[in-house]
């Protein structure tokens, strides 16, 4: 008898067929219930992997050993003569049957029924809304917001099975978002809250109920070299009701087109069932074509700002990619935009050269001034020149013709807010900030923005539910015990109170500056100069605002001038808190110090 006559009178070859059927099935069974349930992706791989080795084995099992009435023995000790091995081969015949019919299934309802993926991340909701307006009636404009279609975009789900990818299903996701909030016409939840819904599965209607949105758009990618699918769906929170689905098989070179697709077909469906006669707004201009690989790198690059928790790592590594996608596409606004911000978020946290960081800043700003003159993000990139120049009204203004272009873009309202907050016009930027929260509950940029304003009109126990709230989402986040820390000691002079907040401050200079004025307050000198001190190690010229409030708290006015001449000078950031910083008021009446908040826009 021949080898292969051998292997099939011994089923070693039905063992091989229904190993490879039972184990295709049990990799899409993982393939489905794998996210929902939780489980990192890696799982995904190890299930692979021990089917991969397990299947030599099966093989070398079913050659060695044969089942018989009596159990299992070796092939060599039997009878062939009472050998059942043509009964087990014939059900052997059958379980592979029931498997492919299994498999055939699964294969047409994924190709004739768009994919339903269960939503990701829950947070609760307990950390969405501010706890002194919890219970009271909606405002005039709360009402309008809700009466407003409202939709959140939920993170794609990434079904490639390869974690390298997660940065495309996030970026895709981001992409459509970020196309809903510039159509108009919708409440759009932000980035933030969206994506806090990402990996566990949660009922949508607590997720309508968390974020305040009565539709979600949910879906899934899978992609394989140059080829990817989009699934997409668009339901009704309340009940899961399907207002819309579609699948998008392309290539890659096609993104920018699915995203059109995806965002057009979502706001018609919204439109039918929602909108009903109101009108329709102005359609959005047609996707400029991008080189694909520019558009990962830039998608890379966006994953690793997201993703990455060290703070100068992250722009490092960011700065790279939007860098790469440039070198291959140098018109492309989204990485030009990226390069903006990197530059701009060193500046704000005083890594290099300030100089340095504000002459990169002007140079994207250029750019995307001659490419897309009038985008939202051209006229936030020269709102924040503006202020580096001191030139907060001109920002204010170019911030509020943003905001209401995109009432919807959380990014733009927090800007504003912040502007309008260094010219002490707290009322404005804390209507703002309202709007930005009912649309990214789950912010913490969000409740920075408003502690600060909070802090700034004397609302300690605002900052404070700020500060519970911030801790739900993230706890231990920089500047929210700092705000509350500064604001004890500013309102009640309570030390004792203020102290713990500020040795639990998280962020460095903030951390510093606090004990530095606190301990000196204290009685404490000996203290206060080493916190001192130790902020002057570490950041020199680049916490030259922060040295002025404490020389203005220290009671060293001549010194507290000459940082704040040297911060104005290197353009810190802090000095946008001249105006109305109660920290600096005992150099309030100065002529000098008069004369430079006149120099910069702040008197």
């Amino acid at each position: 008898m021949s080898f292969f006559s051998e292997l099939k009178r011994r089923n070693v070859i039905r063992m091989a067929v229904l190993y490879a059927v039972a184990g295709w099935v049990l990799l899409q069974v993982a393939d489905v219930l794998f996210e929902p349930l939780g489980l990192p992706p890696w799982t995904f791989r190890l299930v692979l992997g021990l089917l991969a080795l397990g299947f030599p084995f099966v093989l070398i099992f079913a050659w060695v050993f044969e089942m018989t009435p009596e159990g299992l023995k070796r092939e060599r000790d039997i009878d062939r003569n009472s050998s059942i091995v043509a009964r087990t081969g014939h059900k052997m015949n059958v379980v592979i049957v029931a498997l492919l019919v299994v498999a055939i299934a699964g294969i047409a309802l994924n190709r004739f029924f768009p994919e339903h993926t269960a939503p990701g991340a829950a947070t609760p909701t307990e950390v969405t809304g501010s706890d002194q307006n919890a219970g009271q009636p909606a405002t005039e404009s709360e009402a309008d917001a809700d009466a407003e279609p409202s939709i959140a975009v939920l993170p794609f789900i990434n079904m490639s099975g390869d974690p390298e990818n997660e940065y495309f299903s996030d970026g895709l996701t981001e992409e459509l978002l970020n196309t809903l909030v510039r159509l108009g016409g919708l409440r759009v939840t932000g980035r933030t809250s969206s994506f806090a819904f990402k990996g566990r599965s949660v009922d949508m209607r607590e997720i309508g109920q968390a974020l305040n949105v009565d539709n979600l758009l949910e879906g899934s990618v899978r992609k394989a070299g140059n080829q990817v699918r989009v699934t997409a769906q668009l339901v009704k929170a309340s009940d899961g009701y399907h207002l819309w689905s579609d699948t998008f098989d392309r290539k890659l070179d096609d993104i920018f087109a699915i995203q059109r697709e995806i965002s057009e077909q979502v706001t018609e469906a919204l439109h039918v069932a929602l909108l009903g006669d109101r009108q329709r707004q102005p359609e959005a201009a047609e996707p400029v074509q991008r080189d694909p690989k520019a558009y990962e790198q830039y998608q890379r690059g966006m994953y690793t700002w997201q993703h990455e928790p060290d703070i100068l790592k992250s722009l490092k590594k960011a700065r790279a990619y939007f860098e790469a996608a440039l070198a291959i596409d140098p018109q492309y606004t989204d990485a030009i935009w990226g390069m903006f911000r990197v530059w701009d978020r060193m500046h704000r946290n005083a890594e290099g050269s300030f100089d340095d960081a504000v002459s990169q800043m002007e140079h994207y700003a250029a750019e995307l001034e001659r490419l897309a003159p009038d985008s939202d993000r051209t006229l936030m990139a020269t709102a924040q020149l503006a202020i580096i120049r001191y030139d907060f009204r001109e920002a204010a203004a170019l911030l509020k013709e943003a905001m209401d272009r995109y009432p919807a873009s959380v990014e733009i309202l927090t800007s504003y807010a912040s502007t309008v907050s260094s010219l002490a016009e707290y009322g404005n930027a804390l209507e703002a900030i309202d709007r930005a929260e009912r649309l990214d509950p789950l912010s913490l940029d969000v409740l920075r923005v408003q502690s600060r304003a909070l802090y700034r009109v004397g609302d300690c126990r605002g900052v404070e539910s700020a500060m519970k709230r911030a801790d739900k989402i993230q706890p231990d986040m920089g500047r929210f015990r700092y705000y509350l820390a500064m604001c004890l000691y500013e309102t009640t002079g309570d030390i004792a109170a203020a102290i713990p907040y500020a040795e639990a401050e998280p962020l460095n200079w903030a951390n510093e500056t606090a004990l530095a004025i606190l301990y000196r307050a204290k009685g404490d000198k000996k203290a206060a100069q080493e916190k001192f001190e130790t902020l002057m190690g570490r950041a020199g010229t680049g916490a030259s605002y922060q040295f002025a409030q404490i020389y203005a708290q220290w009671g060293d006015t001549e010194k507290a001038l000459e940082w704040l001449q040297t911060a104005i000078e290197v353009r810190d950031p802090g000095i946008t808190q001249a105006g109305d910083d109660r920290l600096l008021a005992p150099l309030k009446g100065n002529p000098k110090f008069d004369q430079m908040l006149h120099d910069i826009g702040l008197r």
